[in-house]
């Protein structure tokens, strides 16, 4: 008897060592905190259909959805410790690495450069980006934006010290066009949709061909290291909603629109100016880079920082999906 038991026991021991950590060990976190911006509808369907709830409510564990207006102040939540995963522009993650916060980008929730755009107030009219030279420009500092602009500012040969720049949030932004308090801004979707079809300001140039709005899928890397099942299946779902939105572009716009607030038309005339390639490919890793020497180049960074600190394909290739 003793000898079966000590028989029993190896075995139940070494099928554990076989099987890894999982979910099975009493070691699991009571909620992910997860957080997202109105512009990331690939997250906002998913939520919309449950999809999130659903997956982690089989292992009782809750899902709770944070909504911000800007990347900025979800890394400031990374860094106080109240997040698990968070979607932001490349430029809050690269400033999120350099300072020393530990998160992960571990997947691309949108990318492209149609959502991005510098507009004038309706009735204002812009010749040349030269023209901006001394005027106000509206921009969210520390955003994919403020990048953009930058670019801008570069090939009409001008400095960001030429311009007024006011560091506004999308919705102030929005504010100050409507009042005619900036001469122009640079925001991104939905907020150019919105602007546009209240005709409250007329895109000037968007960034195609400029600059590929790839933002991040961040995760904490201490969530990272101990849960890696975890990113796996939340990966998983936003390629299943990435699905979703190409089969059901107009299911995926209402659903958008009654999550977010925002009118139906506003979401459907922003749904196809983003890409829901969740891959961290070539092109997304060379506009990390390119934001990366932005950072340099401008001196907001204080010290040096490599996207290989901050990329982490080893999720998506786990899952088969990079």
């Amino acid at each position: 008897m003793r000898r079966f038991i000590t028989t029993a026991l190896t075995l139940l021991v070494a099928a554990f060592i076989m099987a890894g950590p999982g979910l099975a060990d009493a070691k699991k976190p009571d909620a992910i905190r997860f957080a997202y911006q109105p512009s990331h509808i690939l997250f906002v369907v998913a939520n919309e259909l449950g999809w999130f709830r659903e997956e982690f409510a089989k292992d009782g564990i809750a899902f709770d959805a944070k909504l911000f207006v800007a990347g900025p102040p979800i890394i400031e939540a990374f860094a106080g410790g109240r997040l698990d995963f968070g979607l932001v522009g490349d430029q809050p993650a690269l400033l999120a690495r350099a300072n020393n916060i530990d998160v992960r980008a571990v997947g691309v929730p949108i990318s492209g450069g149609k959502s991005l755009a510098l507009l004038v107030p309706a009735g204002k009219t812009l010749a040349n980006i030269a023209d901006l030279r001394g005027k106000k420009v509206g921009v969210t500092v520390g955003s994919v934006g403020h990048h953009f602009l930058f670019l801008l500012l570069q090939r009409a040969g001008l400095k960001p010290s030429d311009i007024q720049q006011v560091n506004l949030l999308p919705p102030d932004i929005k504010q100050a066009l409507e009042q005619k308090n900036l001469d122009a801004a640079v925001t991104w979707d939905p907020w150019v949709s919105t602007l546009e079809l209240d005709g409250t300001a007329t895109k000037v140039v968007d960034a195609v061909g400029i600059k590929n709005n790839a933002n991040a899928i961040l995760v904490s890397g201490a969530f990272a290291r101990d849960y890696p099942e975890l990113v796996d299946r939340a990966l998983r779902v936003l390629i299943r909603a990435a699905g979703f939105i190409a089969e059901h572009p107009d299911q995926a716009a209402a659903l958008a629109a009654k999550a977010t607030g925002y009118r139906l038309e506003v979401v459907a005339h922003s749904l196809p100016n983003f890409n829901y390639d969740i891959r961290l490919s070539d092109a997304v890793l060379a506009s990390y880079e390119q934001t990366a020497a932005f950072l340099r180049e401008s001196g907001v960074l204080r010290k040096d920082v490599s996207v290989k600190d901050l990329v982490d394909t080893s999720f998506l290739e786990r899952i088969g999906a990079q």
